[in-house]
Parts: structure tokens; C-alpha cells; sequence
């Protein structure tokens, strides 16, 4: 059962956010991967400032000033959501993140570690 009929059946709503310059969020036209200046703003920080905005205004469009929200995702998406949880902790009551590799930045564990884990398994 995937998410959106899961919310139709609990009556909650599923949103699934775009990251800026993927799909058709290209916040520059033809421009978009042409100029250091307007790539500067395809990062992940300034995604969750981007969601943090939708999120806000959504609820405020929708008069659900007071329901609760739990962000959620896998892999890159998955470390979106943590990080947004941190981030905004008065935005998100909660956060899932699935396969979320987030020991593997900013040198919090050494790079080979995923490689060494998983080269056990045929030793």
C-alpha cells in the first residue's frame, strides 16, 4: 500500500516535495545549470529551507495551522528529513529516515566504512 492511500484511509495528507532544480523546478529557466551564481542555490541546505516554506505555507492555506507534521525519506531524502527534523524541530514532530547516510559525511566515519561492512560479508 503506498503513502497516498495510506493517507486516505487514516485521513492524513501526503505531499511529496521537489527538490529545486530537478523535474520541472528549474527556478531559472534554461539558466538554471548555467551560472555559478544560480547554482549556488542547489544545495541541501537551502532545500530544507525551501521546504520549511512550503510547509508553513501550506498549512497556513489550508487552515491546519495545528496539525502535526512527520517528514519522511530514503537515501538522500532520508538525510533531507533528519536534518529538517533538527533544523525545524517546531515545523516537525517527527522525522523518518530510511537508508539515510548520514555517518557518512563530514568525515564522521571514514569513507571506506560502507565498503569494509559490506566486503565481511564475503570473507
Amino acid at each position: 500500500m503506498g503513502p497516498a492511500v495510506l493517507g486516505l484511509l487514516l485521513c492524513f495528507n501526503v505531499i511529496d516535495f521537489q527538490h529545486r532544480f530537478y523535474g520541472e523546478s528549474m527556478p531559472f529557466g534554461k539558466d538554471s545549470y548555467n551560472f555559478a551564481e544560480t547554482l549556488g542555490y542547489l544545495n541541501s541546505q537551502q532545500a530544507l529551507v525551501d521546504y520549511a516554506v512550503l510547509i508553513r505555507s501550506l498549512k497556513q492555506n489550508l487552515s491546519s495551522e495545528a496539525s502535526p507534521v512527520v517528514v519522511f525519506g530514503g537515501s538522500y531524502g532520508g538525510m533531507l528529513a533528519a536534518w529538517f527534523r533538527l533544523k525545524y524541530p517546531h515545523i516537525a514532530i517527527g522525522a523518518l529516515a530510511s537508508s539515510a547516510p548520514i555517518l557518512h559525511s563530514d568525515d564522521i566515519t571514514p569513507r571506506s566504512s560502507f565498503y569494509d561492512a559490506v566486503s565481511q560479508d564475503f570473507k
